[in-house]
């Protein structure tokens, strides 16, 4: 039976007669497997038959101590151990023992192919040393620049690697990362731009359909971008007043929603309503099994990108409104950390906005959502709706006449 700790014996027949093998494990640099390799002792008819008498010979040739105990370059790096997590912990959680989404598998594969493999990959793992790492994630910290959210997570992701060969019984050295410490986030967080109905307002103002209603969608129920791209227009019940979030849509592939709680009916004011049957009255895409927000380019296949949209659409839009600066961190996700921010200042209940973003506990609302600044969800729904629209407001103005009219002035505010 086969022994890490100091090997086993085999017969083996050869040219000259019955053969002693002694065998161990080694590590097979080619493809990263863990092979057995074989140490001819002596031919049986001269060592005797007696497994003790080939035992007796692997302790006078110092068999184990040469390739076990010491096996020098045997010693497995750091890039086969992440190696063997990508292909059978990666995509687990090690929590639960779940499968990972899609959306995190491609987070932690790029840290390792992008951060900590060119660095650590030809390293033997029992010699990386706690400080090496520390200053190394200093180094990303200082000289390239990372926030330390990221370097946190790509600390976590190789530290996940450790664990993982604790698991499998690749290494038994210890996990050094549990002795690097890092600051988690930013002395000074650079904040999210928290939106003001009015503000939100100049910004819809400045777009066309379809982006129009997807501005208004976010900004007006919470969810995120990627569970409004997965939405097809079955889930918006216009009968039951009510949006079902049912998957979402990341990384070119319809998804999982991102935890249990976001799973849920949302509800959807007379306002909300107006805008996407508006927009279903215009889209080519308007079954009940197609995409609301779908692509033209694949022929309504797939959803268009989120990215794509930030980028060439919703952020140009905030700009020329004067509302952030080219140079700032602005996108869908500020849409709902100003709803929440709203809804709290306004209700003074922060289940209401905590249901309304469907997050699972309360403190990750207060904690992250609701910026310094009961009653039923959709009530504050429709209070946020005619906020943002001003009653009385004149119509939508065509894009091209507001935007040579230039940004919106102060009286309009």
């Amino acid at each position: 039976m086969a022994d890490k700790a100091k090997g086993w014996l085999r017969k083996r027949r050869r040219a000259d007669g019955m053969m002693w093998l002694w065998c161990y494990q080694k590590l097979r640099p080619s493809d990263g497997n863990i092979v057995e390799n074989s140490v001819p002792l002596g031919l049986v008819s001269e060592i005797g038959d007696d497994p003790s008498a080939a035992w007796m010979k692997v302790g006078s040739l110092k068999l184990v101590e040469k390739y076990i105990s010491n096996p020098g370059n045997a010693q497995p790096t750091f890039g086969w151990l992440a190696n063997h997590y990508i292909k059978h912990g990666l995509p687990f959680n090690k929590r639960n023992g779940r499968r990972k989404a899609k959306g995190t598998i491609y987070c932690y594969q790029h840290d390792l192919d992008e951060f900590i493999l060119p660095r650590w990959q030809d390293e033997v793992a029992a010699g990386i040393k706690p400080l090496a790492i520390r200053d190394w994630l200093y180094a990303l910290h200082d000289g390239d620049d990372y926030d330390w959210q990221t370097v946190s997570k790509i600390k976590m992701v190789m530290g996940q690697v450790f664990d993982h060969a604790d698991i499998y019984d690749l290494e038994t050295c210890r996990n050094p990362i549990s002795k690097v410490c890092v600051p988690g986030s930013e002395d000074e967080d650079k904040g999210v731009q928290v939106l003001q109905p009015w503000e939100t307002w100049r910004i819809v103002c400045r777009l066309d359909e379809p982006e129009r209603t997807l501005v208004v969608l976010i900004a007006a129920t919470g969810i995120r971008i990627s569970e409004a791209l997965a939405l097809q227009w079955w889930h918006v019940r216009f009968e039951r007043n009510s949006i079902r979030i049912e998957q979402a849509y990341r990384l070119s592939e319809i998804t999982t929603t991102k935890t249990k709680s976001s799973k849920a009916d949302v509800p959807m004011c007379k306002a909300v309503a107006e805008f996407l049957r508006n927009w279903r009255s215009q889209s080519p895409y308007h079954r009940d099994n197609d995409y609301v927000f779908a692509s033209d380019r694949l022929s309504g296949k797939k959803p268009r990108t989120g990215q794509m949209i930030n980028r060439c659409y919703l952020k140009p839009a905030a700009i020329a409104a004067e509302i952030v600066q080219p140079d700032e961190r602005f996108g869908f996700h500020s849409l709902r950390h100003s709803l929440s921010t709203w809804v709290h200042s306004t209700t003074k209940d922060v289940k209401v906005a905590q249901t309304m973003l469907r997050h699972s506990k309360p403190d990750i609302t207060v904690g992250t959502y609701i910026h310094g600044v009961p009653e039923e969800n959709l009530k504050a729904q429709e209070e946020f709706m005619r906020a943002l629209m001003r009653e009385g407001i004149p119509p939508l103005p065509d894009r091209d006449s507001l935007m040579n009219a230039g940004p919106v002035s102060s009286a309009v505010q």
